[in-house]
Formats: C-alpha cells, sequence, structure tokens
C-alpha cells in the first residue's frame, strides 16, 4: 500500500516528467474498488491483472502463491522497458529517485 500513496503523493513528479502511472495487481477488480476508495481518489488507475497474464509476460508472478510481486516498470512511447527493477522496495526513497530519473529520461524526447 505504500508504493500506491507515495505515487500520490508525488504524482506531480510524473506530470512534469510527461508520464503516465498504471498500477497493476492481480487482486480483482471489486478489491481494487474498495481499496481505492480507502485511500481516496487516485490520480492514476488501478488495473486489474486477474488473468495474471501481465504479470506472467513480466516475469514478476509468484507461481507459488499466484500473487505478484512488488515490481516498478519505465516503459517508454514506443513500449521499450528503459527501467525495470524486480525487488521494489517502497521504504527505500533511493529507489523511488532511480524510477524518477528514468520517467524523466524518457520524456526528454517530447
Amino acid at each position: 500500500m505504500k508504493e500506491i500513496t507515495s505515487w500520490k503523493e508525488d504524482y506531480k513528479r510524473f506530470e512534469e516528467a510527461n508520464t503516465e502511472v498504471l498500477a497493476i495487481s492481480v487482486d480483482h477488480i471489486y478489491s481494487h474498488n474498495v481499496f481505492a476508495a480507502a485511500l481516496g481518489t487516485l490520480p492514476y488507475p488501478l488495473l486489474a491483472d486477474w488473468h495474471k497474464k501481465v504479470t506472467k509476460k513480466f516475469a514478476v508472478l509468484n507461481e507459488e502463491d499466484g500473487t505478484a510481486i512488488r515490481s516498478c516498470f519505465v516503459i517508454d512511447q514506443e513500449g521499450i522497458v528503459q527501467f525495470s527493477n524486480h525487488t521494489f522496495d517502497a521504504n527505500e526513497k533511493l529507489q523511488y529517485e532511480e524510477v524518477f530519473k528514468a520517467c524523466e529520461s524518457c520524456g526528454k524526447g517530447e
């Protein structure tokens, strides 16, 4: 949950870098609706990967328990992954800064 609220708090930085945030979880959309309502409105979509297609494609599905591994990706406008962190830790401020740096690099061509 810390990831969701941190991205919400820093959303202006994403806008300044001309980037979009998509939060994806393997939880059902109904769970997301309850979760989002508890947080107040989010400035970005919270998507449900109920069938686990995205998490499998990005190799971040924990097959043992069917959960997604906490991860973060920056994908440029051509659909190329420019940054990935498959062990994202919301308590590590440096990891957030790495994401913002990657976003800023992708947005420079605008």
